[in-house]
């Protein structure tokens, strides 16, 4: 028969139970990352994205003393891949190496993306941002984005792209629309090819990705005009900036990088997804990170998840009103 005295002493035992359960399990769930975890990469191997990728599931790995894989998913100009990772299970074991495209001009430039850019992804933070170049051949008789507005009014004028629909195309309208300008776009199937019609005299001028011009700038084979980001490159710090070169022309304000950010499908934990966000926080403010990020053209980014979600969100209506200004066609 149970008396007063067994019953509490048998309420008191089965508290303690669950308290240690529940402690068990918070403890397990706090031990993350408890298995290898997958960034996937939207990209091909080789590129800026997947190398960059690399380096954080390293540093990554380094930090959380577990293995970080890249997963390339190309395909569909990144669709294929950015897609996969919104879909992927919210537990922290599959993050996503997000970009301008994925995350800024796809989703205003396609019919259909096959993600949605917000309710599929919980931003863990930024990782850094790298303007693009505005370059010209060393031969060319422009010498300035003064010059370079002159001749844009003229109907000769012409710009390279890396393709339709890439940052390197859209800069290129977003120059025009600023400036009044009537440059005619001219896109090449990837960057290389541009550079080399920009090299050899068959197009103007070109607004590229800071790692494929960088290069023959160093070496004199083509002149840098500007840089297109909110402040000056540490590559070239004698270069301006295009709003400061082109404040009186209308380009006061310009302002185009390509930047990443470390994501994940939405519904992460809030416990996985700030420690990540610390941990990268971290990483970025490492000396080598900042080296290698510099090396590159760009900055590191440090910053919170909502920081992170903003920006997101700015570059998704920037690009939507860049593209729809420019009467650019729907893929």
């Amino acid at each position: 028969m149970w008396n007063q005295r067994s019953i509490k002493s048998l309420i008191g035992m089965a508290a303690i139970a669950v308290g240690l359960t529940g402690a068990a399990s918070a403890s397990a769930q706090g031990a993350y990352p408890q298995r290898p975890v997958t960034i996937v990469v939207a990209f091909a191997p080789g590129g800026a994205t997947d190398v960059l990728a690399r380096k954080l599931a390293q540093k990554l790995g380094d930090h959380y003393k577990q293995s970080f894989v890249v997963e390339n998913k190309p395909g569909a100009g990144g669709n294929i891949g950015t897609a996969y990772a919104g879909r992927a299970a919210p537990d922290g074991y599959t993050l996503y190496l997000g970009t301008v495209a994925s995350h800024g001009v796809a989703p205003n430039l396609y019919k259909n993306v096959g993600y949605d850019p917000i309710k599929d992804f919980s931003p863990i933070g930024l990782i850094a941002a790298s303007p693009q170049i505005v370059v010209v051949n060393k031969e060319s008789p422009i010498k300035s984005i003064d010059d370079l507005v002159k001749h844009g009014k003229s109907d000769s004028s012409t710009y390279a792209s890396s393709g339709a629909g890439t940052t390197i195309h859209l800069a290129g309208e977003m120059f025009n629309l600023k400036a009044g300008t009537k440059m005619e776009h001219v896109p090449f199937s990837g960057s290389g090819p541009a550079v080399n019609a920009l090299l050899g005299g068959h197009v103007d001028v070109m607004f590229d990705d800071m790692p494929s011009s960088a290069p023959h700038v160093k070496a004199g084979n083509l002149r840098a005009l500007a840089v297109t980001g909110k402040t000056r490159s540490d590559l070239f710090p004698d270069v301006p900036t295009l709003s400061e070169a082109g404040k009186d022309l209308g380009l006061e304000g310009f302002d185009v990088s390509a930047w990443f950010f470390l994501g994940a499908p939405a519904g992460i934990p809030d416990a996985v997804a700030d420690s990540l966000n610390q941990t990268l926080n971290v990483i970025l403010a490492e000396d080598d990170m900042k080296r290698y990020v510099g090396e590159r053209g760009a900055q590191t980014l440090p910053g919170s998840r909502e920081d992170a979600s903003r920006f997101i969100a700015s570059e998704l209506s920037k690009w939507n009103d860049i593209i729809t200004a420019g009467n650019i066609p729907k893929l």
